[in-house]
């Protein structure tokens, strides 16, 4: 899983930065909750077919934040 920063939005475009410097420009629309500028998100790269190994691997990890926190 990828962690990055929004860095600009434009009326339908968010520019996400990650801690490498490479950054991607993704459809407002397409990012769940709050787009501001300073926005924390996490982007799951996965093939086609396993996109619920994905969602696991996504809820294992918000599973073990809360229990960190």
């Amino acid at each position: 899983m990828f962690k990055g920063k929004i860095s600009t939005v434009t009326a339908d475009r968010a520019t996400v930065v990650f801690d490498d410097g490479q950054t991607i420009s993704v459809a407002v629309s397409d990012i769940e909750g709050m787009v501001k500028v300073g926005s924390e998100i996490s982007i799951l790269l996965a093939s086609l077919g396993s996109e619920d190994a994905g969602r696991t691997k996504i809820a294992q990890g918000l599973l073990n934040e809360l229990l960190k926190g």
